[in-house]
């Protein structure tokens, strides 16, 4: 099997850089002293990216200077520093590492609020000033009975759930619409649910759809009691109306593991008494960081010895042998393809009990990549992580027996059609 150069584009967590260096020639583009003549000279030769973590952008400036580029392998499940469309529109595969930080993200997530409503670390430093020798430490307000609303009940957000339940708090969420066999209250809008609970979670995914998502009004309703905590991505929040609620008194406290222009913090929130500041730890434990890790490499070694990535994001193609360089197939597809693909939409709305005026585009686009997926040959497990995926980026996360439902019938349609 040929061994491809890899290329980082910035530094990261080196347990990446370890594991790719034991597989495949690597080049660490940071620490070149002239980056453009790097990539003049060695751009042509490159066929995969690998992201382990830092703060650079994969973009489409850059994906440009590789010519040649098969694949982008990012390290983490939120992908928003890689340009994924940019990306699917030329038919490089990207992929992320879904499901591995689940756990942990989510006891970040509780313990941030557990932190935030109770004042822990202003205690701890009461404690370390000698204060508690004048005084006891002010009382602080209670988790008993708040409403936990979630924004973005995915994955992560399902675990957070289960933590949030066994704190005795109630569960809410807000997303595009119902999911079934979730016993938590849907909100259709997040003004409502902002309204009606009094933590709001943040567990959506980034990008310029979600930009902002969390601003002033949101916050207004949550309310001078409300505390927002926000470990999935800064963009969601904006940042300035966080830190005005903040000093007015609108909210009363937050927790914060991801920022806007990260690592780089706003000096106002670093001032203020009322916010807890992490500094991008929700899944910073040596047996998650290493599980991510060895996602990033097991895409590659896939890739390299021609087979479908193993968890590549919804926006990535699939038309047929990767690590060839083999191009997609040009025309129509075969009208057993075709068939098959509308028959997988078909199935999708009917198992996922869509609405009539659900994006039939977007889901045609899932169902094809479903469709070829099986047609290469992808066992059901591999099958049930793409979708699962799909999901996670797309649509509201539905129980995992509606995917495998989903895969089942996909398979045998595809099987009769050829």
């Amino acid at each position: 099997m040929e061994l491809p150069d890899v290329v980082m584009p910035s530094a990261g967590m080196g347990v990446v850089a370890e594991l790719i260096e034991q597989r495949f020639p690597l080049h660490r583009l940071w620490l070149e002293p002239d980056r453009e003549a790097w990539l003049a000279a060695h751009g042509p030769s490159i066929r995969a990216v690998a992201s382990a973590g830092g703060h650079g952008r994969i973009d489409a400036a850059l994906m440009r200077r590789l010519p040649n580029l098969e694949i982008v392998a990012s390290f983490g499940v939120g992908y928003d520093h890689v340009d994924a469309k940019w990306a699917g529109e030329h038919g490089i595969v990207v992929t992320h590492t879904p499901g591995v930080l689940d756990d942990e993200v989510a006891d970040i997530a509780m313990a941030l609020t557990v932190m935030a409503v109770r004042r822990l670390p202003q205690a701890e430093r009461y404690l370390r000033a000698g204060q508690w020798l004048d005084a006891p430490y002010p009382l602080t307000a209670s988790l008993r009975g708040r409403t936990l609303g979630i924004l973005g009940l995915g994955r992560i957000g399902k675990a957070i759930a289960r933590r949030a339940e066994a704190f005795g708090l109630a569960v809410a969420y807000h997303g595009r619409r119902a999911q079934a066999g979730v016993p938590y209250r849907h909100h259709p809008t997040l003004i409502g649910m902002a309204e009606a609970c009094d933590i709001l979670m943040i567990a959506a995914p980034g990008g310029p759809a979600t930009r902002h998502i969390v601003n002033r009004e949101v916050l207004d309703a949550l309310g001078p009691d409300g505390v927002l905590i926000n470990i999935a991505r800064g963009s969601l929040v904006d940042e300035q109306a966080l830190v005005e609620a903040l000093r007015s008194g609108a909210i009363l406290a937050a927790g914060l593991d991801v920022y806007e222009n990260e690592p780089n913090i706003l000096p106002a929130l670093l001032a203020l008494d009322n916010v807890v500041l992490l500094p991008h730890v929700g899944s910073a434990s040596v047996t998650t960081r290493h599980a991510m890790a060895q996602c990033v490499i097991d895409n590659l070694i896939a890739w390299a010895a021609g087979r479908p990535p193993l968890t590549p994001v919804p926006e990535t193609p699939w038309r047929g042998a990767w690590g060839a360089g083999e191009p997609a197939a040009e025309g129509p597809p075969p009208a057993d393809r075709a068939a098959s693909i509308g028959a997988i939409v078909e199935i999708m709305k009917g198992v996922w009990d869509l609405p009539a005026d659900c994006n039939e585009g977007e889901l045609t686009a899932y169902a094809e990549q479903l469709c070829d997926r099986i047609l290469e040959g992808q066992d059901r497990e591999a099958l049930t992580a793409f979708l699962a995926g799909v999901q996670e980026k797309s649509l509201d996360r539905q129980p995992v027996d509606a995917v495998r439902a989903i895969v089942d019938r996909a398979v045998d349609t595809v099987r009769e059609s050829r």
